[in-house]
């Protein structure tokens, strides 16, 4: 088989694998700070503060919502109450980390919880868009560690396309 038939058939393969993302969506309308390309397949909508998103089998559901530092503890009592009618209950959590990513500050914490269905997964991810109002981008995943991996490489691909303003 001649080099560029290789090639040819290495990229139809390499893009039949790879998760399709195309449905821009942005956070917010209101004060436009970021787009967030989401898979075809992937649902998005609009919330009060931002964009809520689920996979087509509900086993990944995701929350990009821009507050204030001083609006961070009513986000969180909102997240609790929310995860409780869920029936979830946090079991332990990990430090949180922070780190440098394309020139904005990350900081990452990952919570053990149990829900009717069994073992979740939830994530929050701070992200500091360096904006003049101070705002924060909070990302919040929440997913049975099944729906962790199978949606693994199209939650990268949303987080590495991320179009900061």
């Amino acid at each position: 088989m001649p080099n560029h038939l290789m090639r040819a058939v290495a990229l139809a393969i390499t893009l039949i694998a790879a998760p399709a993302l195309a449905k821009p969506l942005a956070l917010t309308s209101a004060d436009p700070v970021a787009i967030v390309h989401i898979p075809n397949d992937w649902s998005g909508s609009k919330i009060a503060r931002g964009l809520e998103i689920k996979t087509p089998d509900d086993e990944v559901y995701l929350w990009f919502e821009l507050a204030t530092q001083a609006e961070m503890p009513v986000v969180q009592k909102e997240h609790d109450d929310y995860f409780a009618k869920q029936g979830v209950k946090i079991t332990g959590s990990s430090d949180t980390k922070s780190a440098e990513v394309k020139g904005r500050a990350w900081s990452f914490t990952e919570l053990q919880a149990t829900g009717k269905d069994g073992p979740s997964i939830i994530r929050y991810v701070a992200i500091n868009p360096n904006l003049p109002s101070g705002k924060l981008v909070l990302m919040t995943y929440w997913a049975s560690p099944g729906g962790d991996k199978i949606h693994d490489a199209a939650m990268q691909k949303l987080i590495d396309t991320i179009e900061f303003k």
